[in-house]
């Protein structure tokens, strides 16, 4: 009797012993799972150009992109890792956050709004870009609804222009986006005889788009601009001038992590104030924007 007890408290002891280490490991923070991997996992969309795609290569492209690979070098520097692995991790929409809020990946790099709801579950680093929402069309649609969302008739429509614009219109948007959010709460309201299409994927909008299965797609402009702009037949697109939100792009981390948020947005604010985020976005965008580069100097952060 007395064995077979030794026997079965050692079994409990060894569970134990494994429930606290996968306690542990969970609760590691992000520099520590870092440092003891030598690596960095980096969660990234593949259809948001020019912020992150993936085109040609084994690894994905973009401004956020750099931005990220800047952030593992200086993690490198402070963990004083002789050389670092940079893992990169597709996620979408819909698994972005869980992605960083369970430990999967250690930071989102793509075009990702910081929101209040979203500090629920993940933090931000100080702002990488500002965009807002807009909608893209094509050329040949009718010319009212395309001065309607490019808010020339007039700048801010009254509702019955905005009413008689969308009647009987279908309005696509990005599924899990701030843009269907926005869509859903707000313009919903002012257009009641629209009706609104949810897509999975940019790709997938542009087809509906093209072939006349919707008569406008909305996302922030920043992304429809580069969706547009490596298509076969830009010219037949047209990218409305009005905005409609304010979208503040972050890179997110895991909640809570201070640690790793600080390194992030040291590293952010080095590269503004010396002006190399201009120089990268320069790369992406095909010009600085002196506008952009201000008021991302404005919300670094002094050493």
């Amino acid at each position: 009797m007395g064995e077979r007890f030794r026997a079965v408290f050692g079994v409990f002891c060894a569970l134990v012993i494994a429930v606290s280490w996968s306690a542990e490991a969970s609760l590691a923070s992000t520099l520590e799972r870092i440092e003891a991997n030598k690596a960095i996992k980096i969660a990234y969309r593949e259809d948001t150009p020019p912020f992150s795609s993936k085109v040609e290569g084994p690894e994905p492209v973009g401004y956020s992109i750099e931005l990220c690979r800047e952030v593992a070098l200086a993690a490198m520097g402070a963990l004083g890792l002789e050389s670092i692995r940079i893992e990169f991790l597709p996620v979408d929409a819909e698994s972005r956050f869980d992605s960083i809020a369970s430990g999967e990946t250690d930071i989102l790099c793509g075009a990702t709004t910081a929101t209040l709801t979203r500090r629920e579950i993940v933090s931000f680093s100080i702002p990488t870009y500002v965009t807002g929402v807009s909608a893209v069309v094509r050329t040949d649609a009718p010319p009212f609804l395309r001065q309607v969302l490019a808010g020339q008739s007039p700048a801010v429509p009254p509702r019955r222009l905005v009413l008689e614009a969308f009647a009987d219109r279908k309005l696509g948007v990005r599924s899990g986006t701030t843009a269907e959010s926005w869509l859903q709460q707000g313009l919903a309201n002012l257009a009641s005889g629209a009706e609104l299409i949810s897509i999975p994927n940019h790709e997938e909008a542009l087809r509906a788009l093209t072939d006349g299965k919707i008569d406008a797609y909305f996302a922030d402009r920043a992304i429809l601009t580069g969706l547009i702009s490596g298509q076969p037949e830009p010219g037949s697109f047209e990218v409305a001038d009005r905005i409609f939100t304010y979208e503040p792009y972050a890179l997110a981390i895991a909640k809570g992590d201070e640690d790793f948020r600080l390194l992030v947005d040291r590293t952010l604010s080095r590269l503004n104030q010396s002006g190399d985020t201009g120089a990268i976005f320069a790369r992406h965008f095909g010009a600085r924007s002196p506008a952009l580069e201000a008021l991302l100097l404005m919300g670094s952060l002094p050493e």
